[in-house]
């Protein structure tokens, strides 16, 4: 474990989501009504935190490339400031999305940044005077990732009582608690000088500007007939950089010429294909000759990565125009 010895408090993200939901049916309670009611929680079981200034506090099933370079830049900023320990609060529907992201975009930063939200609200949803619901699992999972925050030096995602690598998480379970699997967080694998950071700041209007001309598509392979799915790859417009190709099995795909026209256009027009599985286990081979004729005609293999960790660092190497096989890393 590399301990972080900095004197200010955890800067703490709140974006919304499940978390801070309230209502029936529930919605995101705006950061002011929200934020006060968590200050004094947190103050009660004795944290220190700064919470952060922040105007994206949404349900996160509306998150966008640019939200997400918006985060990345809010922390960038409080680096500058002297913060190394992070918590962000987000909500669960992209929470693994965002994790990946994040994770690839500060892989290089000696920090301390934990990606947590819960499957019930703080909050009992339909007390109008905010009480605390001690049934819920929000605050275990805070608690727990402020905790994961003050003793280690990583990116993580902390959800039900397990830290994972934010790389590569994915969401599994609609209604459970233990919502999430995710390969179990490394602890020693950190950088511990500090960066330059003005060299980060420079280059935020480029990612900002990208990511707003920036998609990021899947395609959803069903026992169809195969002309479906080559007028879904033919139908990819130019703002897409990357398309996710959800096959079956171990990336099994059918097999056809107006496919293979259509996988070699989108090569053509440098639109990376990435093949994984619907599967949530085990991922993808060159096993089958069912799956294994793709990749000589321009696909990416996706191997163990899931789908929000194949979407969160196709989007940070797109927004760096850095999306070629040169920079894919299968994991």
């Amino acid at each position: 474990m590399n301990n972080i010895c900095d004197d200010l408090p955890i800067a703490l993200i709140y974006a919304g989501g499940t978390f801070g939901s309230h209502g029936v049916p529930l919605s995101p309670l705006a950061a002011e009504q929200f934020l006060p009611v968590l200050s004094e929680q947190l103050s009660q079981h004795g944290y220190q935190v700064q919470i952060l200034d922040n105007e994206i506090v949404k349900d996160s099933s509306t998150l966008t490339p640019a939200d997400f370079v918006q985060f990345y830049q809010l922390i960038l900023q409080a680096y500058q400031s002297g913060h190394r320990r992070f918590v962000l609060i987000t909500g669960t529907d992209s929470l693994s999305f965002l994790a990946a992201f994040l994770a690839n975009a500060l892989a290089d930063f000696d920090i301390s940044l934990v990606i947590t939200g819960s499957m019930q609200p703080l909050l009992i949803a339909d007390n109008p005077n905010y009480q605390i619901d001690t049934a819920s699992d929000a605050w275990a999972n805070l608690s727990e990732s402020l905790d994961l925050a003050m003793a280690n030096n990583g990116i993580f995602m902390q959800f039900y009582h397990k830290a994972m690598n934010a790389k590569n998480t994915q969401k599994i379970n609609s209604q459970s608690h233990d919502a999430f699997v995710g390969l179990p967080a490394d602890f020693r694998q950190s950088p511990s000088q500090p960066v330059l950071i003005d060299t980060y700041l420079d280059n935020l209007p480029t990612l900002i500007h990208a990511a707003k001309h920036t998609q990021i598509q899947a395609i959803y392979a069903l026992p169809n007939d195969s002309d479906a799915l080559a007028y879904a790859l033919n139908a990819v417009n130019d703002k897409t950089k990357a398309v996710i190709l959800i096959g079956f099995g171990a990336g099994n795909l059918p097999k056809s010429d107006a496919i293979i026209a259509a996988l070699e256009q989108l090569a053509q027009r440098q639109i990376a294909v990435i093949c994984t599985t619907m599967c949530a286990y085990g991922g993808t081979n060159a096993n089958y000759a069912a799956g294994a004729w793709q990749y000589q005609h321009g696909v990416w293999a996706a191997g163990s990565l899931s789908i929000a960790g194949i979407y969160g660092q196709a989007l940070w190497l797109a927004v760096n125009h850095q999306l070629d096989l040169t920079h894919w890393k299968i994991s």
